[in-house]
């Protein structure tokens, strides 16, 4: 009795040690860890029942997210977390296993061991696979990684540097030569025009002046294989459905500026989207975030953002913010009730420009007109804080400048005269503003001055040949350009502002390629002033550019320097204007609302590149005359 006693203390006490001894792993390991491995291990029971309920696919998505939890906690190298999770990596082991035996894909599982193993040491540079794959993934994946939007894919380094077909997008070495970082800088992509932060594109720059360098072993494997971790956009593929103009409810005019307003403190604006719902685009708004989908088609009451809205799921939204009235809710349900469609350009543009968009094209020439004043002040608070401001205002124009109240006021008599003679090469009804919600002129005295607008408004260094520019994008049109002296009798201020109003004038006739608009500004521009010494440079440089050009087409597909294709299309223009007829009939065609390639196609049987071969000859025999002029000094 007495032996058989104290074996069971001897039992005992050994439970005790065992027990003692879990108890302290479990107390080494910090809270978040304790939370961790709770979450993990409801992550492959959850995914189990969905196995013996031989839901594969919705287990196999559970089981990629434990496999990248278990990754990220072995990371840490934390000898009690490792030995924590050993039991529950068998069991990924098996899971993982029995998955790919129903024929799911499957990234491969490594060793615990090597998932705590020291990483490589870092090579010199920034690392395209520990660092750039993955901002590439996060920033690009939807359109350029799941995706080859615009024909570019960026699935792999590969292609990446291979590029879409118009050219290169990454020269090694080089970042005002890469057109992806342009592109990125001037936030003409991500498409939502909100850019990217900071600290990502400062680790592109890096890389691309470091050469450019893959630090893989293999330049074909996919960017989501080098970044598994990134947020690769693995949820559904969104459906936008266009609008078919029986709505009562429209999201452009309707329901985008209320959510950009009411929402975008949180999810957008640039800041992280809280719950991972993102109202930046109305992609993001369809896509939903961590609690799935916030708009159901057809089905308002069943929506989640309704329900927030009305607090019938969690806290009401907007957060810490007065509820919406009710019939602002109706409006949004009767959106959602009749299939919540776009009726926008671009359903990834910021929801921002789309409210504005809908508003300028809905809005009277004066009422646009007030909304662009508005936007020429802040723009030239941004572009010159400190600076004295002169204000003029004509039928076509707002000039502000910072020359004398007297010289504005000469510049802005010059600058309807020249409308005049614009209207009158495009045979524009002259009893109807030549642009909608007038033009803005910004006038400034000094190089350095028009050099900081382009900066600070626009986000851009100003090619330094440049004395003026326009922009045109519905919401707003404008010129910005440095008045020539008053003694300088070889560049002129009307020609000057000639390209600038018949850009913004083409541009606003319909959705135009730059080429076509900026090629039409220079082409009145020589009309008005031939002699000017900005036209007769831009005929000096044309042979200059068909030398460096490969194909006849190269400037319509951005193989060309910026100022050399300009060039080149303004030599186009002015072979398309020997026949000012048709010309005419595509310029109304795109007004009409046909497509360009397809008005072009319509007019010039053929495309843009097969006129460019017809050009091509046209072009040397123009160089070839503007080098005899110049050769003679000014007479052939």
């Amino acid at each position: 009795m007495r032996s058989l006693c104290f074996r069971v203390s001897l039992l005992l006490v050994a439970i005790a040690l065992v027990m003692t001894s879990a108890v302290s792993a479990v107390a080494d390991v910090t809270p978040q860890q304790r939370r961790s491995l709770r979450v993990l291990k409801s992550q492959i029971t959850k995914a189990g029942n969905f196995y013996r309920q031989k839901k594969f696919k919705e287990s196999g998505l559970l089981i990629v997210e434990a496999q990248q939890q278990i990754a990220e906690l072995a990371s840490s190298k934390d000898k009690q977390l490792l030995a924590q999770l050993s039991f529950q990596y068998k069991r990924l082991v098996k899971a993982h296993a029995l998955l790919e035996l129903q024929g799911l894909d499957l990234k491969p599982l490594k060793k615990l061991e090597a998932m705590a193993a020291p990483a490589e040491s870092a090579k010199e540079g920034v690392s395209f696979k520990g660092e750039v794959a993955k901002i590439l993934i996060n920033r690009c994946g939807r359109c350029h990684v799941n995706n080859a939007r615009g024909m570019f894919s960026m699935a792999t380094y590969e292609s990446l540097m291979k590029g879409p077909p118009a050219g290169f997008v990454i020269k090694p070495g080089d970042i005002p030569g890469s057109r992806l970082i342009e592109a990125v800088e001037g936030k003409e992509m991500p498409p939502s025009g909100a850019g990217i932060p900071e600290e990502d594109l400062v680790v592109l720059k890096r890389w691309v002046q470091g050469g450019a360098k893959y630090d893989g072993e293999d330049p074909t494997i996919k960017l989501t294989t080098l970044a598994p971790d990134a947020a690769s956009g693995n949820r559904p593929e969104i459906k936008v459905v266009q609008a078919t103009g029986k709505e009562t409810v429209h999201f452009a005019s309707d329901i985008a500026e209320l959510l950009e307003k009411q929402c975008g403190g949180c999810h957008g604006n640039g800041r992280r989207a809280s719950g991972g719902f993102n109202l930046t685009t109305f992609r993001g708004l369809l896509r939903g975030g961590d609690s799935g989908e916030a708009v159901l088609p057809g089905k308002p009451i069943d929506s989640l953002l309704i329900k927030k809205l009305k607090g019938m799921a969690g806290a009401r939204m907007p957060l810490r913010r007065p509820a919406l009235a009710n019939d602002v809710i109706l409006r949004i349900e009767t959106w959602i009730r009749e299939g919540a469609t776009f009726d926008g350009e671009d359903a990834t543009r910021h929801i921002r420009e789309v409210a504005a968009l809908a508003r300028a094209k809905n809005a009277t020439h004066e009422e646009l007109s007030e909304d662009r004043k508005s936007l020429a002040e802040q723009n030239w608070r941004l572009g010159n804080p400190a600076g004295e401001m002169s204000r003029v205002e004509t039928p076509n124009f707002l000039l502000l400048g910072d020359i004398p109240q007297g010289t504005l006021e000469e510049v802005a008599r010059q600058a309807d005269a020249v409308v005049s003679r614009v209207a009158a090469i495009f045979k524009a009804d002259t009893k109807s503003p030549l642009i909608k919600g007038r033009m803005t002129l910004f006038v400034f005295q000094k190089r350095y001055d028009y050099s900081e607008f382009g900066k600070m408004v626009e986000e851009r260094q100003l090619p330094k040949s440049w004395r003026g520019h326009w922009r045109f994008n519905v919401i707003d049109a404008y010129g910005a350009l440095i008045r020539p002296r008053p003694d300088d009798e070889q560049e002129s201020l009307e020609v000057l502002i000639a390209q600038q109003v018949a850009g913004a004038f083409v541009a606003s006739r319909g959705k135009m390629p730059r080429w076509f608009s900026e090629g039409t500004a220079r082409f009145v521009a020589w009309r008005i002033g031939a002699k000017d010494k900005r036209v007769t440079a831009w005929d000096n440089e044309l042979i200059q550019t068909l030398n460096v050009m490969k194909e006849a087409d190269d400037f319509l597909k951005g193989k060309l320097p910026a100022e050399l294709a300009d060039v080149a299309s303004y030599s186009f223009v002015k072979f398309l204007m020997k026949d000012p007829v048709r010309y005419q009939r595509l310029l109304e065609g795109v007004a009409g609302g046909t497509e360009f390639q397809k008005a072009f196609a319509i007019v010039y049987q053929g495309t843009p590149a097969q006129m460019a071969k017809y050009w091509a000859p046209d072009a040397v025999k123009q160089a070839s005359r503007s080098r005899r002029r110049q050769r003679s000094g000014g007479s052939d």
